[in-house]
């Protein structure tokens, strides 16, 4: 099995829009709303992190840290535009999410139900990228950000913990199961280029074939 590269690259870059969209939908619900969760973009971010090998598991959280960078800057955020509020705390939360699905896979990889082999870990592998999100994302704000001239602290704190950590919770653990079924699907389908063996297996008996020089 090898990688095709450049489907890689278009993948991350179909994913990277997605999310992006995804986190623009989220910012404009939050205008009717008066709240603003990852509800959408989340899930999509933590699956993205979680469907492949380790040396992927940073993929998904980075590309959502850079939308929200993105985001921050059109809708003069600037302050939370910084890489280390915006993204380091996704990029991680994608290595504890991809970690925790790795190992509880492996500890129940013997079970009989389905749901107890694949979905389940993934479903607490989201909620535990969705803690280690939250988590982060408020010691960042508190470490980086001026609490006396943004007015952050112990208020945000409370309206993240009571509200935003609540609803992304529910969503990452019901959504993220579907989404890295799919992206399993998708990727070995579209990402990885699967070499044909009864191809191969042709090419090699047609060149062991001794070449008589008759046309």
């Amino acid at each position: 099995m090898k990688e095709d590269k450049a489907h890689l690259v278009a993948f991350i870059g179909v994913m990277f829009a997605l999310i992006f969209v995804l986190f623009m939908l989220e910012g404009a619900l939050s205008i009717f709303a008066g709240v603003s969760t990852c509800v959408l973009s989340l899930p999509v971010a933590i699956a993205l992190s979680m469907y492949d090998d380790w040396k992927k598991s940073f993929i998904g959280g980075t590309l959502l840290g850079v939308a929200s960078c993105i985001f921050c800057l059109i809708f003069g955020m600037a302050v939370y535009a910084n890489p280390l509020v915006s993204v380091l705390p996704r990029l991680i939360l994608g290595i504890t999410a991809y970690w925790t699905y790795f190992g509880l896979s492996k500890l129940f990889k013997k079970a009989k139900h389905k749901y107890f082999r694949e979905m389940l870990p993934a479903s607490i592998g989201a909620v535990i990228g969705t803690l280690t999100n939250t988590v982060l994302y408020i010691l960042a704000i508190g470490v980086f950000v001026d609490k006396n001239i943004m007015g952050v602290g112990t208020q945000l704190m409370q309206i993240a913990v009571a509200i935003y950590f609540p609803i992304e919770l529910v969503a990452s653990f019901v959504l993220v199961p579907a989404y890295v079924a799919v992206l399993k699907k998708v990727s070995g389908k579209y990402v990885v280029k699967k070499k044909s063996v009864p191809a191969v297996q042709e090419a090699e008996a047609t060149a062991a074939e001794p070449h008589t020089g008759e046309e």
